[in-house]
């Protein structure tokens, strides 16, 4: 009888053990992440590692090791830790994402970006940052057309997402689209107030020579950012008269 159960009482006892290890690797992973968020990045780092030394699929480790890597200018071992996190798990959408800022903000290498941007999107479609780098890429280009519909879909995620009406308003600005952009803002202020689209109507109004309706900007503007306000208004009282 012994014999019969020898070996499930050893498939027990490694399953266990096995279980145990994991168990440690989350502890280590989530003391990493509370020095991370208190800025204690070596301290972290080293948390991590001890996640993945004990499962070498962590691949979540991986991806905060890549993150701290690139925080100190260490692309290429950014690069590693995000392939490794991807070799684990292919549709992690935050390693696609890590890699596509690194190919965005470190090598400027924009087609790789997009690539890897692309590739997040299809693992996380409600993800403003994916869509916002996009657009600040077409930006970037000067591929100002090619950036509104990707900055209006970040802001159709997070209607108070403020980059992302950055990149729309210097778009919009950029191709003197000035109409559409007041109307665009006009729908985005009707889901919640956002001081950069009463900022970005005003400039509108102003290449528009619409003095009035730059002041109504002003107003609305004064009452949730009144710094923003003060320099709007100096670019409306230098309107030449009408």
């Amino acid at each position: 009888m012994l014999k019969r159960f020898l070996p499930f009482l050893l498939l027990l006892f490694f399953f266990s053990a096995a279980q145990a290890q994991v168990s440690k690797a989350v502890q280590h992973y989530k003391a990493g992440i509370q020095l991370k968020n208190n800025n204690q990045l070596s301290e972290a780092f080293a948390e991590f590692n001890k996640a993945i030394e004990l499962n070498k699929n962590y691949d979540s480790a991986y991806v905060e090791m890549a993150h701290i890597y690139f925080k100190s200018g260490k692309m290429d071992l950014a690069i590693t830790n995000f392939n490794k996190a991807l070799s684990v798990n292919p549709g992690y959408a935050d390693a696609y994402v890590g890699m596509a800022k690194i190919y965005r903000d470190a090598i400027k290498q924009y087609d790789t970006a997009i690539f890897y941007f692309n590739e997040a999107a299809k693992y996380d479609s409600k993800n403003k940052e994916i869509f916002y780098g996009i657009a600040w890429i077409h930006n970037a280009r000067k591929q100002h057309e090619l950036a509104i519909p990707y900055a209006v879909k970040a802001l159709e995620i997070d209607n108070n997402y403020k980059p992302a009406y950055g990149e729309l308003g210097y778009a919009y600005n950029s191709t003197k689209k000035y109409a559409e952009c007041i109307e665009q803002m006009k729908k985005n202020l009707a889901v919640s107030v956002v001081d950069v689209a009463y900022l970005y109507s005003g400039l509108c109004y102003i290449e528009l020579k619409n003095k009035e309706g730059a002041m109504q900007q002003y107003e609305a503007l004064l009452k949730v950012n009144e710094r923003m306000a003060g320099s709007l208004k100096k670019k409306i009282d230098a309107m030449p008269a009408n």
